[in-house]
């Protein structure tokens, strides 16, 4: 019987260049493109390492984060606490081949070890026909020198991957690519293979262009990527995000070029007067609010509109941790996190809300929250703007030339900014007509920090004048 070629040793795959890889990507409808460079414990045995935390690779899209129980051997027989916490996401993972022939991974999934930190690429052959053992085997092929990966990541989310074998041309002629950097592991190059050499320069000269373009009448993206008039109040950041060609289209991911940009309003330059910014909206995963219902919950818990609006219930105010709220009573609290030494204890922790009882009202799992932070917050910009209105309706905008730039984050320096009292739950959830037959609810549970603490979230936080960069 004639020994099985493996999916990435044929012919063609030796001999296929990079963009057959990239025409094979874009019919299979990838619209990005990244690359890692595999290192010798890049293998099935070690996990080819992704990222220090989530929060590194947005770009890469997963499943809901879950709390993960470890099935080691070796965690339990040397008591590895580290090992023991762990959160996974699974991923919509196919391998394909030089001819366009798809193999799915049905276990792909990315696995966060909080406290080393790590990502960890893990299950990605496991139940697949793929035939690339031998090339992530350390025992044959699994640690040779040259290997890459390439992923490509379609608008639905389904990653598509490709190995790349040390002894093929694609293997040399990625070593004469040069990509812009996405992250500190992965590259991206796009179809045309054009290049960014900086991302922060870019975006930088893009926004200069913007802030001496003066003011900007209020506008939007439309779904042909048109501009639109808009008039709505919020029309500072879809103004912004429409002069960066960024479409509001509600996906989770960074804006332009790996960068969250955010617009916040200032009454006057340099920036002054700055609101409190909105970090995070998900909703409860447990407690009271979710047993029994946010309408319900609001009943419990909420109180009569304080500005006299008849028949309303509102569930508001400022809730830090360890501080007794005014206007509910209800105490914020962190389990499962050491904060001195910014690390989770319990893979299974999280923040809630208790009653004078220690009942949970409301909470928000450490795995909820982190698959909303590892989204959009690696790297930011707040642009400041102002904002005059217009003969006729609506408004116009200027943005300003002192923007501020965060850098590196992760989910212990969230959790440690709440800890601190600098994040908070802010929530403006309301019932109109509570004792009618048809009750009016609205939900806004939403977590957010002062302007003036936003340095705490970031590694590295710099002031910039944008005209002088």
């Amino acid at each position: 019987m004639p020994k099985k070629i493996g999916t990435y040793d044929t012919e063609t795959a030796k001999h296929a260049g990079l963009q057959k890889i990239l025409d094979i990507l874009s019919d299979l409808g990838a619209e990005k493109v990244y690359v890692k460079h595999l290192a010798p414990n890049d293998n099935s045995k070690n996990q080819p390492y992704f990222a220090y935390h989530l929060t590194e690779i947005p770009f890469i899209p997963t499943g809901e984060t879950v709390a993960s129980e470890t099935t080691s051997n070796k965690s339990k027989a040397t008591q590895d606490n580290k090992r023991a916490i762990k959160y996974q996401a699974s991923m919509k993972l196919n391998w394909f081949d030089a001819e366009g022939r798809t193999y799915p991974a049905p276990n792909a999934k990315l696995i966060y070890y909080p406290q080393y930190p790590e990502v960890r690429f893990s299950g990605f052959l496991k139940g697949s026909k793929v035939q690339a053992s031998k090339w992530m085997d350390p025992k044959k092929e699994g640690r040779a020198v040259n290997r890459w990966l390439i992923l490509g990541v379609s608008p639905d989310e389904t990653i598509h991957a490709y190995l790349v074998t040390p002894d093929c041309a694609l293997a040399t002629e990625l070593s004469e690519t040069q990509f812009f950097e996405a992250s500190t592991v992965f590259g991206e190059i796009n179809a045309s293979k054009k290049v960014v050499k900086s991302t922060r320069g870019a975006l930088i000269a893009k926004l200069l262009e913007i802030h001496q373009m003066g003011w900007i009448p209020g506008q939007k993206l439309g779904p042909a990527g048109e501009k639109e008039p808009y008039t709505a109040l919020n029309a500072g950041g879809y103004t912004l995000e429409a002069e960066l060609g960024v479409s509001p289209n509600g996906i989770a991911e960074p804006d332009f070029l790996g960068w969250e940009v955010k617009q916040f309003g200032v009454t006057g330059f340099p920036a002054r007067g700055t609101k409190p910014t909105t970090l995070l909206t998900p909703e409860p995963n447990g407690g009271f609010y979710v047993d029994q219902g946010a309408q319900e919950f609001v009943r419990k818990y909420g109180y009569a509109d304080k500005s006299g609006k008849s028949d309303r219930l509102n569930f508001g105010g400022k809730h830090l941790v360890n501080q007794a709220c005014g206007a509910t009573s209800l105490t914020m609290r962190i389990t499962g996190f050491d904060s001195e030494n910014s690390t989770i204890t319990d893979a299974k922790g999280g923040i809630a809300l208790l009653d004078d009882n220690d009942v949970v009202t409301a909470s928000w799992s450490f795995a909820k929250l982190m698959d909303h932070w590892k989204r959009k917050h690696a790297q930011a910009v707040y642009v400041p703007s102002m904002r005059q209105p217009v003969t006729g309706g609506g408004n116009e905008y200027l943005y300003g030339k002192n923007i501020e730039l965060g850098t590196g984050t992760d989910f212990e320096m969230l959790l440690t900014a709440f800890a601190s009292g600098h994040v908070y739950y802010d929530p403006g959830i309301k019932l109109e007509g509570a004792s009618s037959g048809k009750p009016k609810l609205k939900k806004r549970s939403q977590f957010r920090v002062s302007h003036k603490e936003l340095y705490s979230l970031y590694r590295a936080y710099e002031l910039i004048d944008i005209t002088e960069a």
